[in-house]
């Protein structure tokens, strides 16, 4: 979400600041060419400022030591299937696999690759039907085989929503065959409609999904051990410890606070073309306290921040002092962020136009640290973004982009609130950024008389419970709530389905977060699997939802990341962490 859920501008986005989780890549791109990390940019190693972009930094095959790295909250889940910040699913590289992966994630083509499979999915003429063969000699970090079952049972976990929540389930819901009442293995048993044989497993669809090989590149693909999960680990305890299928394995996990990986011995690089990983332990420590991560890595004793990029007063050293600037990247996401109204609190459409018109972008923009870390945006597609119209602003915000007041009153007497009115603002804590923007339009929307109070929530539960609930939304009265969205893969349906798919609407880890049911939006994303949608739908769909007034547009991303000058083969991953560097192939100490 998430932590949006992903991006970078040309292709993937970073699931961190409140954001929640979705991100791709469009298959392609230049080969590996021998690089010791898989990604492959061409040029090879580089250095300096947003070198990471698309090359990689320090190339080295130097392995040992413990990469150290921070972040102000912990993941969402460490469960794969539950599994949605952006952040959290490029550190799921580290300890999993899934039949596909992205063998190339940097830059803005990225590239698909066989991992725990042999080859890229066979399809019918009709891409219903998905057949995929597992590579011999795979195995957990126990030393048991990994099997076409444990692959089945995790996608039978997605659908037991009730346990299995937070994550992208619905791609595997709406798409994998099922029977209507079909509640996951933990009620109903297996799913029959997937079958697997000693080394291969076929997925019977409900409807064509040409962009099948991606859903099977997203963390919650990844196998799960079949019916036994982790011993006493299972169900929704089962983030405690997920067994290991990639090259590191979980120590010891204390939630909150730290999270530890070693080598999985049982993890071979024969089978693994993706992951070339060289540390030998991986440590990841939760600082809530976002200016001491940042002190932390000026002083070298951390190699990077996991969940975000660096707050406004360390961006301000690293952009004026060339040293710092030269071991920072800067990568342009597809990460739009956003405000949701919620019509169950403010259910007049010129209400929130209201809202709309009295926003200040530009002050939100200059919370979020300036142009540094995005551009105003004026509609929801981002850029690189099928249907995306570079002078599409149905709302414009004044020449300065710091609202047009005299419209915001206008709309207020057209919802017959010409004095304003009271609401909460919800965001996700700790974040500096994101308390900056309500002071920003808590002085804006006043000018109207809009007022709005706080209403904050923890990073590991915001997205889930807090705005994921929409009987919450409604009970606690949030009537605004910052969100932020990158594509899980780049196309719009890979960047809409799970936010604007009436269908998609969850009681719990909802990423429709306005609980937008438009049937407009709903025909397109629906019909758009089977090739059927064309620019001019997406436009149509971008134009529904900027009509219905509940997605406030107002930043498309950018991140500005710290890497430690002693990190080596460091590259971002715009796949799938918007472009936070990919930690399962970077070492220490060149």
């Amino acid at each position: 979400m998430s932590n949006y859920r992903r991006i970078c501008i040309p292709a993937a986005l970073l699931a961190t600041m409140g954001v929640v989780a979705g991100c791709s890549a469009s298959a392609g791109g230049a080969g590996s060419g021998g690089n010791p990390t898989g990604t492959a940019p061409s040029g090879g190693g580089s250095t300096g400022y947003n070198a990471a972009y698309d090359h990689v930094v320090n190339p080295s095959t130097k392995t040992g030591g413990t990469l150290k790295l921070l972040s102000t909250g912990d993941c969402d889940s460490w469960d794969p299937q539950r599994t949605y910040y952006g952040w959290c699913m490029n550190l799921q590289r580290l300890f999993t696999r899934t039949l596909i992966g992205y063998k190339k994630v940097n830059g803005d083509k990225f590239e698909l690759a066989p991992d725990l499979a042999t080859a890229m999915g066979r399809h019918n003429k009709s891409y219903t039907q998905w057949t995929y063969t597992l590579k011999p000699g795979l195995k957990w970090e126990n030393g048991r085989p990994i099997t076409p079952l444990d692959i089945k049972y995790g996608i039978e976990r997605l659908f037991a929503t009730d346990v299995i929540n937070g994550g992208p389930s619905s791609y595997f819901i709406d798409t994998v065959a099922h029977p209507k009442d079909y509640a996951g293995p933990y009620q109903d048993g297996d799913l029959n409609t997937i079958k697997t044989t000693k080394n291969s497993i076929t997925f019977n669809l409900s409807t064509p999904y040409a962009d099948f090989d991606y859903l099977m590149a997203l963390p919650a693909a990844a196998p799960v051990p079949y019916k036994v999960e982790n011993g006493q680990y299972k169900g929704a305890t089962y983030t405690k410890h997920p067994l290991a299928s990639g090259p590191y394995k979980i120590q010891s996990y204390t939630q909150n606070k730290e999270i530890t990986f070693v080598r999985n011995p049982y993890w071979k690089q024969s089978t693994d073309t993706i992951r070339h990983p060289l540390a030998d332990k991986v440590v990841l420590t939760v600082d809530t306290n976002p200016d001491d991560i940042d002190q932390k890595l000026q002083a070298g004793l951390a190699d990077a921040r996991a969940d975000n990029g660096v707050q406004v007063t360390f961006q301000s050293k690293i952009l004026t002092d060339p040293t710092l600037k030269a071991h920072a990247d800067d990568p342009a996401t597809m990460l739009v962020r956003y405000i949701a109204i919620a019509p169950s609190v403010i259910p007049n459409v010129h209400c929130r136009l209201a809202i709309f018109y009295a926003f200040d972008k530009a002050g939100a923009l200059r919370g979020l640290g300036g142009a540094t870390n995005g551009v105003v945006a004026h509609s929801m597609t981002p850029p690189g973004i099928e249907g995306y119209e570079p002078g599409y602003n149905p709302y414009p915000s004044g020449p300065n982009e710091t609202g047009d007041v005299a419209k915001a009153k206008q709309e207020l007497k057209e919802c017959g609130k010409p004095n304003g009115f009271s609401t909460k603002f919800a965001y996700n804590t700790p974040s500096t950024t994101a308390q900056n923007i309500f002071k920003a339009e808590q002085t804006a929307l006043a000018r109207v008389g809009i007022h709005i109070s706080a209403a904050t929530q923890d990073q590991s539960t915001y997205y889930s419970t807090f705005v994921g609930s929409p009987a919450n939304i409604k009970n606690q009265g949030l009537g605004m709530m910052l969100y932020g969205w990158g594509p899980d893969f780049p196309t719009p349906v890979g960047f809409y389905n799970s936010i604007a798919n009436g269908k998609n609407i969850l009681p719990t880890g909802n990423s429709n977060v306005a609980s937008l049911n438009d049937p407009v939006v709903n025909k397109v994303l629906d019909e758009a699997p089977s090739g059927k949608a064309t620019e001019q739908d997406w436009r149509n769909l971008d134009h529904a939802i900027m009509k219905d007034a509940v997605y406030l547009p107002f930043v498309v991303g950018k991140v500005l990341y710290y890497r430690n000058p002693e990190m080596t083969n460091v590259t971002c991953d715009n796949a799938l962490g918007f472009g936070v560097y990919d930690f399962v192939n970077a070492g220490v100490g060149g």
